[in-house]
């Protein structure tokens, strides 16, 4: 009484209450300690409220009896004083409200396990005076509250001071005041919350004080680089306008003549002696090639027998954290030292049942699962998990009780979080029976009950809902499970209302170790079985709905999906090796053999281009693999069909360019082979490395980046890249060069043994059907004309520059992340229970705040700037997670905070019966869970009293209720190893066994602080990135409140899953500018000091970027590794189309800019229409018949638009600005002159042809001449001479009709050469 009710002791006062009374009465409020004891002014006042009321002398002023009831008659009871009739079932107690209110506004902000204390108080949320006065004055025998109390408060200012005496209203204590004289005043975290919070500002602007940025990149940085780009438009356009658009043809004419112009500069000489540098280049491995294939092929063969053995090194990394995460990466390293510390979290296995029943109408639990035959079934399936077993390696039986997680340690059972804890999961309690309590063996009151119901098992389920930490509920039974500790609600209970007693699931958590590599390979094993029980038992499950989860299920089910798509995927492969295969040829008769429809077909060589980029993807694989760079699963099939892409885009240039050399030239025999093929690469190579080169940049810029999956997907494609231009200058040149002879011999393929007999004439019907397609025709008589109309151009650069505006404004709406849902099937298990999940269960994943560093823990003055006890700093490590926790909105934190500090400064208090030594043996810890029948309670003395150095300072001194260096860390051990109990609450071996880390001195070298994140939406990961980036921010406080004398991080498993969304968008960002300015000087250089054809380029490279990010946006596809892999390969598609263009472009001899343009398109348009562009999307397509949204969203939607956005820029936007005035181009040096020795272009149209077909500027289709009358003589008659048929094929060819020409280079050899192998003919 002296303790805690110190001012009814003071002169003469007596107490009215009796011996036992008091007792009592000092145990329950020592229980209360326990909840509002981080006040002490708080406790004092509700010390108060009950000593008056039970033990003041004036009592009868202001308790009142309001109800009796009859007693009982029990065998075997005795009253301790004289027996009554009747004993007391509801009092009046009369307050004053200065009193009442004074001691609720002391209480009202004292926080308890990192919620409010008045919340375990209360009837409602929030608490307020009257819900507060109300529970504590309600008979809950469970409480041991005995009566009922009705409180009655009375103002004193409006009562007269004769009837003041009729309630009472002793002084309270403010909080902000000491309530005893050794006692502090509460801290300001416990009193005052509004100073508090200006106190604390957990916001340090790193995570969100930028007033104003774009993809995490300031404004400020955005306005400069949007100033550059439109200075540089604005320069471009007056040099287009000055230079370009209107300069006559006169000074490239001079040019082709040899003559010098005189406005020929340096940069200009400089930009045309690389453009003949690489066609010269490229013309003689060309001609090497055709003399003597052979050489190119085994260079090619040595290549590949260089880089594929590297493929005995290969592996994929299944590891789901390694494809999401680097090793360097924050998240990662935070995770090392975590585990290195403390060890790997235990792994989760989940079960949940949900009831398919309706509501009940009556009892305090009237949700659809409190049915006692669901909760017999949750007992079976519990039993039956228990019995799960397996094999491991070494033959050993693998069953549960050995991969589980024992908190308190061997003694006691297996953390398993569920409802069957609350009766100690044995299925027999649940046939309880009511009991009439008459009184606890601990406690001092007397008093009966005869309330009950017949579903005492319910009862048993409310009270511990209620209060979970009950040790024994009126059913007799306690709330703890077998393993030694509470089941909180919202752990095993799913709701979609307010209350937990409408509960309509339960969940079922099993925590398995995961230490050592040993101890994961048997949890594996056993996860496997548990899987494949929960899969048979969801399967025979008529009473509830069932979903399971366990830890490697995500990896399982990842590779099952990708097996099951295995079949849509080889289907898109067969489209796209079969569309290359048959479209790269012509198929006809000739002289009437159905073979001969295999000479121009090019089927081998189409399938053979195919397996070569197949084999540059593998030489990749096999160069990286040696050097120990592994790439994540499934990225090889993307690297595949982007390598593909861009090979099928060359091979399409090269064979499409040879076509249109038949076209060009009257005969083409096989002697001519070196010549022809020297011409084809002097015309396709330098655009093939221009475009080759800036892919690969492309490519390599992206690999900088630390995530897994785009930096090995960009690394191994950036070099396929490279490999694949050299496959294609060696083995395919030299297959082509075959392929090549075989057509030009008359020869059919697959090594038929037939051949044309009739060269000439199967050549001149080949010529004229080698372009006469659709596509062709379409595109240089229909959409080049249209395009490059003065209206359509004016339109379209409206429409271009407003979409460019709004795809920015669109782009920086962006959301990053990526709902895991999309990574399985709609029917797997994992989705199902993501989605129950989301639904009933309002609990997070678990955060741990780790101090890294070797700190003088025994030392009061460290201690206080973490612990959140009376006397501890306001601004305390611990306040401020209490702080934290309470501001979920804000921190996303919630739920209860593990301070281990806190405990043992409780643990080893002098007045605490937890830490106590032997009095024979100082030395010897003496525990409460020791056995007393064997000792006397008074043969342990506490810990303190045998501390000389504390014991030397005076008692109001703060060292001397801190223990010594030496005796800190001597018990720090004993607490860590003493298990709670009712005596003890305060042991840590359940909750911080794991929570530090020692050296080898004994010192704490580390240690960590646990808590809980809020509930997160599965399928929403913004609401992870957010959980992350404000725990930093928080870990970022803390390391302040401690003066930065150690590192703080938060950690949390799914940090390394969401880290790469908090800085995806300014690498992307960042590297879209590197790579533009990389591919600007790439271009420019490459295709002869090109400034305004990279410029354009350039602005398409930008202008696709935003696009496809805008169309992300509005098709709701986020940022994350997926969508960022489509992102860089816009670039290199975009990158290897525009080369192409602007190859196109500059070697045009056309006078004026939009006539180039305009044969840009009609030439290269249809190349990569009918090449790369439907090759891709046809193969897409059939990715949209995928079970797995990640195919269909992804392979599918996405990179269609990446293609379809490719493709409009490169053939669309570019030639529009080319229009306004590109470069003039360098001409081509296999220019061909006419009879006259004039320069003829054999671009578009051959130069005869289009001379008659100008008119004013416009394109005229010629009119095409019936031919047969001339080739029939040839076709028909095989026995006649030559020279009787009086032809004369220099006329054939004059006489031949211009037709579409697919590349502005194509050229003609030098007539004298090809006449006398005609007239030999």
């Amino acid at each position: 009484m002296m303790e805690f009710c110190p001012h009814m002791m003071e002169g003469d006062n007596k107490l009215c209450c009796t011996p036992s009374q008091a007792e009592g009465l000092t145990k329950q409020i020592a229980q209360a300690r326990h909840i509002l004891g981080r006040c002490p002014s708080c406790f004092d006042n509700f010390a108060k409220l009950w000593c008056e009321f039970t033990c003041s002398p004036n009592q009868q002023d202001f308790v009142s009896i309001s109800e009796m009831k009859p007693i009982e008659k029990k065998e075997g009871f005795e009253s301790e004083y004289q027996p009554a009739e009747a004993y007391v079932n509801t009092v009046e107690y009369r307050l004053s409200t200065e009193f009442a209110e004074g001691m609720f506004a002391s209480c009202k902000d004292v926080t308890f396990g990192g919620q409010p204390a008045l919340r375990v108080m209360c009837t409602s949320t929030p608490c307020t005076l009257t819900n507060w006065l109300d529970f504590i004055g309600t008979q809950n025998l469970d409480l041991s509250i005995p009566i009922n109390t009705n409180f009655i408060l009375y103002d004193p200012a409006k009562t007269p001071q004769s009837d003041r005496s009729i309630f009472m209203n002793v002084n309270f204590t403010g909080c902000d005041q000491s309530a005893r004289p050794v006692w502090p005043a509460c801290s300001k975290s416990e009193c005052n919350k509004e100073e508090y919070a200006k106190m604390i500002n957990l916001d340090d602007g790193k995570t969100s004080g930028q007033s104003c940025n774009v993809h995490g990149i300031a404004c400020l940085n955005i306005f400069v680089m949007l100033a550059f780009i439109g200075s540089l438009a604005v320069l471009l356009c007056v040099g287009f306008v000055f230079t370009s658009y209107d300069e006559e043809y006169t000074n490239l004419r001079q040019n082709q003549a040899g003559q010098e112009s005189p406005k020929r500069n340096r940069i200009r000489r400089t930009g045309a002696w690389i453009h003949n540098f690489m066609e010269n280049n490229a013309r003689d491995i060309g001609m090497m090639a055709g003399r003597n294939p052979k050489s190119h092929f085994f260079i090619g063969c040595a290549v590949l027998i260089f880089c594929l053995p590297g493929m005995i090194y290969h592996q994929e990394s299944t590891n789901v954290v390694d494809m999401w995460s680097s090793p360097r990466s924050r998240a990662r390293q935070e995770e090392t030292v975590f585990n290195a510390n403390f060890g790997r979290p235990q792994r989760y296995q989940q079960i949940m049942l949900l009831s398919n029943r309706e509501f009940q109408t009556n009892g305090k639990l009237y949700g659809p699962v409190f049915h006692k035959d669901i909760f017999e079934e949750l007992f079976d399936i519990l039993n039956a998990i228990k019995n799960i077993s397996t094999k491991d390696a070494e033959g050993r039986t693998v069953t549960l009780d050995d991969v589980c997680y024992r908190p308190m340690g061997p003694g006691y059972d297996c953390l398993i979080m569920s409802p069957t804890n609350y009766f100690q999961g044995a299925k027999k309690n649940l046939e309880l029976k009511k009991e009439e309590i008459v009184s606890d063996g601990d406690d001092a009151f007397d008093y009966f009950s005869s309330e009950g119901t017949t579903e005492e098992w319910m009862n048993h389920i409310a009270a511990c809902i209620d209060q979970p930490m009950s040790q024994k509920t009126k059913s007799g039974l306690s709330c703890f499970g077998t393993y030694g500790g509470p089941s909180a609600p919202n752990m095993v209970f799913g709701r979609n209302t307010t209350n937990y007693q409408a509960a309509n699931s339960v969940m079922m958590t099993f925590l398995v170790t995961q230490r050592t590599e040993p101890e994961i390979q048997r949890a594996e094993l056993w996860e496997k079985e548990f899987i494949k029980f929960c899969k048979d038992y969801r399967e025979k499950s008529p009473k509830v709905t069932f979903s399971f989860m366990a830890e490697r299920s995500i990896p399982d089910e990842i590779e099952k999906d990708a097996k099951d798509e295995i079949v849509t995927v080889v289907i898109a492969l067969a489209f796209l090796i079969g569309y290359v295969t048959f479209s790269l040829g012509r198929y006809f008769v000739c002289e009437n053999q159905l073979w001969s429809i295999l000479v121009h077909s090019r089927i081998c060589l189409g399938m053979l281009s195919v397996i070569i980029n197949l084999l540059s993807s593998f030489c990749s694989w096999g160069i990286f693999s040696m050097f120990g760079i592994h790439p994540v699963k499934n990225a090889l099939v993307v690297q595949f069909f982007v390598v593909t892409l861009l090979g099928v885009c060359r091979t399409f240039m090269v064979v499409k360019y040879y076509a249109q050399l038949r076209v060009s030239m009257p005969y083409m025999s096989p002697d001519q082979c070196p010549a022809i093929v020297g011409m084809v690469m002097a015309g396709t190579m330098p655009a093939m490395f221009s475009s080759s080169l800036g892919c690969a940049f492309s490519f390599f810029i992206g690999g900088f980046t630390d995530l897994p999956a785009i930096r090995t997907f960009c690394l191994y494609a950036g070099l396929a890249v490279l490999i694949d231009v050299v496959l294609h200058c060696t083995i395919f040149l030299a297959l082509f060069v075959w392929d090549t002879q075989r057509e030009l011999n008359g020869r059919p393929e697959f090594f038929l043994p037939f051949k044309i007999k009739d060269l000439l004439g199967a050549y001149l019907v080949g010529r004229q059907r080698s372009t006469d397609t659709f596509m062709s025709q379409f595109f240089h008589y229909s959409f080049a004309p249209f395009l490059m109309h003065r209206i359509t151009r004016i339109v379209t650069g409206v429409i271009f520059v407003a979409s460019f505006i709004a795809t920015i404004i669109l782009s920086s709406k962006i959301s990053v992340g990526f709902d895991q849902s999309m990574a399985f099937t709609e029917k797997s298990y994992i989705s199902t229970h993501f989605r129950y999940i989301d639904k009933f269960f309002d609990v997070g994943p678990p955060v741990f705040f780790t101090v890294d560093g070797e700190l003088d823990w025994h030392k009061p003055e460290v201690q206080n700037k973490f612990c959140t006890l009376p006397g501890c700093n306001d601004t305390s490590f611990g306040n401020i997670m209490n702080y934290a926790v309470e501001h979920t909105d804000q921190t996303f934190l919630s739920g209860e905070m593990y301070n281990w500090i806190d405990s043992y400064l409780e643990w080893i208090n002098r007045k605490s019966p937890c830490c106590k030594v032997y009095v024979h043996d100082p030395n010897t810890f003496c525990s409460t869970n020791r056995n007393k029948t064997a000792l006397d309670d008074k043969a342990c003395r506490s810990c303190m009293d045998y501390d000389d150095i504390a014991n030397s300072y005076p008692k109001n001194h703060v060292m001397y209720n801190r223990p010594s260096t030496e005796v800190f860390y001597k018990h720090l051990r004993h607490f860590l190893e003493d298990t709670p109990n009712m005596e003890c609450a305060f042991g840590g071996r359940a909750s911080f066994k794991g929570a530090i880390s020692f050296t080898s001195r004994g010192r704490i070298q580390a240690s960590q602080f646990m808590t809980f994140h809020k509930k997160l939406s599965m399928s929403n990961s913004s609401d992870f990135i957010k959980a992350m980036e404000n725990a930093r921010m928080v870990s970022r406080r803390l390391e302040r409140s401690i003066d930065d004398t150690a590192h703080v991080f938060a950690y949390s498993k799914i940090f390394p899953f969401y880290e790469q969304y908090s800085t995806i968008m300014p690498i992307l960002t960042t590297q879209l500018f590197i790579t533009v300015v990389g591919v600007f000087g790439i271009i420019c250089v490459t295709l002869g000091i090109d400034v305004k054809g990279a410029a354009c380029a350039v602005i398409c490279q930008v202008s696709n970027y935003f696009h496809i990010v805008a169309f992300m946006y509005l098709a709701n596809i986020p940022v994350n590794a997926l969508s960022a892999t489509n992102l860089v390969m816009s670039s290199g598609i975009l990158i290897e189309f525009s080369v192409n263009v602007l190859k196109g472009y500059a070697c045009s001899l056309r006078p004026h800019a939009k006539d180039r343009a305009e044969s840009t398109v009609g030439s290269i348009g249809p190349i990569i229409l009918s090449g790369p562009v439907v090759t891709m999307t046809g193969s897409t397509l059939f990715l949209s018949g995928a079970h797995l949204q990640i195919i269909t969203v992804y392979f599918f939607l996405l990179f269609l638009i990446t293609i379809v956005s490719s493709a409009v820029h490169a053939l669309i936007i570019l030639p529009i600005l080319l229009a306004f005035g590109g470069s003039r181009g360098h001409g081509s040096s296999e220019a061909s002159t006419n009879g006259d020795d004039e320069p003829v272009e054999v671009g578009m149209m051959s130069g005869t042809g289009e001379s008659h077909a100008m008119e004013e500027g416009v394109l005229n289709r010629p009119t095409l001449l019936n031919t047969t009358h001339l080739l029939d003589p040839l076709l028909k008659s095989e026995t006649n001479e030559l020279d009787l048929k009086a032809i004369d094929i220099i006329t054939i060819d004059r006489s031949y009709p211009s037709t579409p020409s697919s590349l502005p280079c194509t050229s003609r050899l030098p007539r004298a050469h090809i006449e006398p192998d005609l007239r030999s003919l």
